[in-house]
């Protein structure tokens, strides 16, 4: 009854070798496995080179495609590279740019190729002034609520572990961003989230 999604994100791909990537080739044929990720660039740890950050990133898009799944991307201080990878790479490819952290117009330009803006408890921090901004500017039927389990947990819990059961602040705030109530924001959130893993 738990979906999943595989991958091998760009701090742990220091050592991935392509026995480990034919690894997540079996894995993306299970039928629970429903997206490939996280995957993307993590300039902000810097403790992998961008070269093997994007050559990892790059060789599991292609896998993505193989399997005709969706992507859950990572990308934290690496927003050019990241879109460049993307822009030669994912074209075709569906999926979520997870726990956004860029600009409005960043955002629009992964809307505009088919992807979802992920949006967690940052845009209820007082502080979070543009992540209210690209929610502002995204329409809903490109949303997803994301906890980034343990991390950041919505106000006013914010410091604390995050979890599944603080979203209603999440979907409040998005409410009250895009002038809905936070029952319509988790309706249409949950169904953009069935429809792009394609779970029932």
């Amino acid at each position: 009854f738990v979906d999943a999604a595989v991958g091998i994100g760009p701090n742990d791909c220091l050592n991935t070798t392509k026995d480990q990537i034919n690894i997540i080739d079996k894995y993306l044929k299970e039928p629970c496995v429903v997206a490939l990720g996280e995957i993307g660039l993590d300039y902000y740890w810097d403790n992998v080179s961008h070269d093997i950050q994007k050559k990892w990133f790059i060789r599991q898009l292609a896998l993505a495609r193989k399997h005709d799944l969706p992507v859950c991307i990572h990308s934290r201080d690496a927003a050019e590279d990241t879109l460049n990878v993307m822009r030669e790479y994912a074209k075709g490819l569906q999926g979520v740019i997870h726990c956004f952290s860029y600009s409005p117009e960043i955002a629009k330009e992964y809307v505009k190729n088919g992807f979802y803006i992920g949006v967690g408890g940052v845009v209820t921090f007082k502080n979070g002034k543009k992540m209210k901004e690209v929610v502002k500017a995204t329409p809903i039927e490109r949303i997803l609520l994301e906890t980034d389990c343990p991390y950041l947990a919505p106000e006013p819990y914010r410091g604390k572990r995050n979890s599944s059961i603080y979203l209603d602040r999440v979907a409040q705030e998005i409410g009250q961003l895009k002038g809905m109530t936070a029952n319509e924001v988790i309706e249409v959130t949950e169904q953009n989230a069935k429809t792009l893993f394609g779970i029932a």
